[in-house]
């Protein structure tokens, strides 16, 4: 139906948008990693409890990742049916909303951190943890401006300063990393308040640099600052609709690989050592459907609002291309380059042989992993983000998690039981959301047909 330097071409234009998109995520969780290699030179109680608090720090962050998901599609719609004076309101109305939800998740993370005392942890690392909590949770609030602001590169399709605000981000968290969390240069080690107060501080300046850039003339158009207007619930709502099931799609699909994780803690150390470290590969080779799948809500979402036929069929097939050969490469990566990669975590023979095949297993599922995350992508770009959400209980809790506890548990295969049943919720998450992404899509045709007779 098309030709092949039509789908060609728009791929160059996907990539364009997607590549900084990709390279933020990448840069992003090197800020983890540095957290991570500071509080591990604190000692071994700071870097579990550095780990314990980044991990409720995330859990909580996704309130904000879900609910700020809401506005890329409703921008991308508006541009793609040319009323981009609306596009400003929309985005001023999405700050209101970023504030809102940070100032709740701050909230929400102090709260734990005061009630810390009734969970089971070690008592020794309660005061740690409470440490990096009460320092990190100011950075919910600009947190969410910083999604929100992102959304607008996203839907505009001006990616670039995404890329530029979170390399510089990465470059600051080092620097206040090691002068406050290790105390070098001469200042003082305040170990996990220092890791704490760079989380904040940096996502603070990320915001305020961000915001900064859409000053720039490339975004006048859309009169992102033409005035301030107080809380619209009118323009509030539409995000919230699409929105809210992205937010618990996302803590299903994070909940499953917490689960999973304890899982195979229960199993023993060697266990939860290899799933560490096969969870850890996998995860850099998520960010790339990761990023693809932010462009991709943008590229669909455009077409959404112009209503174009073709257009959206060739998006979704450029789409699809893309995603198969990002899986495709990352598969193969996991493959020869599994026996580098566990050398690179432990010194350990054997943990590094059962790593290695662990990843073999996680090489299998590259390309169910990447489907179900750009596909949601182009779905959320058709505002369909409800269906998408009950796909993801039923594929994650009630086929992976259900698959994977008793191939563990009761059929004595351990952690590759574990993963096993990561493969097979993955893969038909893949396929009911293919199934979907094709109904949604001819479902919208026709409506775009009747309406042109």
């Amino acid at each position: 139906m098309f030709q092949t330097h039509t789908i060609v071409a728009e791929i160059r234009r996907t990539l364009v948008l997607a590549v900084p998109l990709i390279g933020a995520q990448l840069l992003q969780m090197g800020n983890g990693l540095v957290d991570a290699v500071v509080a591990g030179r604190l000692g071994r109680a700071e870097l579990a409890a550095g780990g314990l608090g980044a991990s409720i720090w995330f859990f909580v962050s996704l309130l904000c990742i879900g609910i700020m998901a809401g506005l890329s599609p409703i921008l991308s719609e508006l541009i793609g049916n040319r009323r981009r004076n609306y596009v400003g309101e929309v985005f001023r109305q999405g700050l209101w909303l970023a504030l809102i939800v940070g100032s709740v998740a701050c909230a929400l993370i102090l709260l734990i951190a005061a009630f810390l005392h009734l969970s089971p942890l070690e008592p020794e690392l309660i005061p740690l943890v409470r440490q990096y909590l009460y320092t990190s949770c100011w950075s919910m609030p600009a947190l969410a401006l910083v999604l929100a602001s992102r959304n607008v590169c996203e839907a505009t399709g001006l990616t670039r300063p995404v890329l530029l605000v979170q390399l510089m981000g990465l470059l600051v968290n080092i620097v206040i990393d090691l002068t406050f969390g290790l105390g070098l240069f001469g200042f003082p080690q305040w170990g996990l308040v220092g890791i704490g107060m760079a989380t904040s501080l940096v996502t603070i300046t990320m915001a305020v640099v961000l915001i900064r850039f859409l000053f720039a003339a490339e975004f006048k158009r859309y009169n992102l600052f033409a005035k301030l207007e107080p809380p619209k619930w009118m323009h509030i709502k539409p995000i919230l609709l699409l929105a809210v099931p992205i937010f618990f799609g996302l803590l299903f699909e994070a909940g499953l690989f917490v689960a999973t994780a304890i899982q195979a803690g229960i199993l023993g150390t060697l266990e939860a050592s290899v799933h560490f470290i096969a969870i850890g590969a996998t995860s850099f080779c998520f960010m790339l459907p990761l990023g693809l799948s932010f462009a991709l809500t943008a590229r669909v979402g455009r077409v959404f609002g112009r209503q174009s036929e073709q257009s959206l069929r060739l998006r979704l097939l450029a789409g699809i291309l893309l995603t198969v050969m990002m899986a495709l490469t990352t598969a193969l990566l996991l493959v020869l380059l599994r026996h580098p990669i566990t050398k690179v975590y432990t010194p350990d023979v054997e943990v590094q042989i059962f790593a290695a095949k662990l990843m073999l297993v996680a090489a299998l599922f590259q390309l169910s992993d990447a489907i179900q995350v750009t596909y949601i992508g182009m779905l959320r770009g058709l505002h369909d983000t409800r269906i998408p959400m009950l796909i993801n209980l039923f594929a994650y809790w009630g086929v992976a998690f259900g698959v994977g506890y008793y191939a563990a548990h009761h059929l004595g295969y351990g952690v590759y039981g574990l993963w096993a049943g990561l493969l097979i919720g993955l893969t038909i998450a893949a396929l009911l959301l293919s199934w979907r992404l094709r109904y949604k899509s001819r479902q919208l045709i026709g409506i775009w047909r009747l309406a042109k007779h």
